[in-house]
């Protein structure tokens, strides 16, 4: 019969030992599990920045645009539900979502959505650029049931023209009409801000007549691309806005590429000798500032003769 090699331990001390082992690790093993399950849990709550939504709402508008309804209100859905989403892009994806219920036929399901809208922001302003009339009755016709003392007549509509790309460094120009109310509209800014600014800078758009208004903004120089953000206000004789084109928590905006020299020590547009002899004209009371004001280099997006408003 062999015989254990000597220092070995013998069957019985095996077991022995084996069993010490199992009380030894079944408690770590059950720590490991409890940290993995931690670990996961925290993984799985991680918070999903803006960047991450933002991209549920790219792919959402893709599918919108290229008439994939119902694919993009799956998409966009979970947008509306995510309490780490920003109020402008629950808005956005709420739009689109009411939008492709709309186009698709099933009117319960935009008036709802619509309603949502309007819970958040009773005065929300349609970021649609299709020009439906019947989109806009339906979604004014809303307002009225829903917001008292709600006067569709009152206030003004306005339509812009603006370019979707330019340059860094270089002119923005943004152009608008008001197709109704332009009696009541005293004056016109556009609020610009770089993405990732909090706050907006305000310019005020010269008279063109004709309920016609243009910007002209600098585009700040940058060795890197950015994205421009605006929104277009009316306002009447008191200051308060009386037409919108997006909000400031739901702007528009312009993809400039990078490029434009240093701008330090160059004289900003409205420092040029066309815009003081134009509000020399205002002063005089005499009319023809749109004029002036549009002598110069023609180096901007919207080069005079050659706008075309959307319909």
């Amino acid at each position: 019969m062999a015989r254990p090699l000597k220092g070995f331990p013998r069957g019985r001390d095996i077991g022995a030992l084996a069993s010490r082992a199992r009380r030894f690790f079944r408690p770590l093993g059950r720590a490991l599990i409890v940290l993995l399950l931690i670990a996961t849990a925290a993984h799985a709550e991680a918070p999903v920045g803006p960047e991450a939504i933002e991209n549920f709402l790219t792919r959402g508008k893709k599918l919108f645009e290229e008439q994939e309804y119902a694919g993009a209100i799956q998409t966009l859905s979970p947008v509306t539900r995510d309490a780490r989403a920003t109020r402008a892009q629950r808005l956005r994806a709420l739009e689109l979502i009411a939008l492709a219920n709309f186009i698709r036929g099933d009117e319960g399901a935009a008036r709802a959505t619509f309603e949502r809208i309007l819970d958040i922001d009773p005065g929300y302003q349609l970021r649609d650029t299709s020009g439906s009339p019947k989109i806009r009755s339906f979604f004014e016709a809303l307002k009225k049931q829903l917001i008292p003392n709600f006067d569709p007549n009152a206030g003004a509509d306005l339509e812009h023209a603006a370019p979707t790309a330019g340059t860094a460094g270089k002119l923005v120009e943004i152009e608008a009409r008001a197709t109704r109310g332009g009696e009541r509209v005293f004056e016109l800014v556009v609020a610009t801000r770089r993405r990732g600014e909090l706050s907006y800078k305000v310019v005020t758009a010269l008279p063109r007549g004709d309920a016609r208004w243009r910007a002209r903004i600098t585009a700040a120089a940058s060795s890197k691309p950015y994205v421009l953000e605006y929104y277009v206000e009316a306002r009447d004789a008191g200051g308060a806005a009386v037409a919108r084109i997006a909000a400031p928590d739901s702007p528009l905006e312009v993809a400039l590429t990078a490029g434009g020299p240093d701008t330090a020590g160059k004289r900003a547009w409205y420092n040029h000798w066309y815009v003081y002899a134009g509000v020399a004209v205002v002063a005089a009371g005499v009319t023809g500032i749109a004029i002036a004001a549009t002598r110069g280099p023609d180096d901007g997006s919207l080069p005079p003769g050659s706008v075309v408003l959307t319909p």
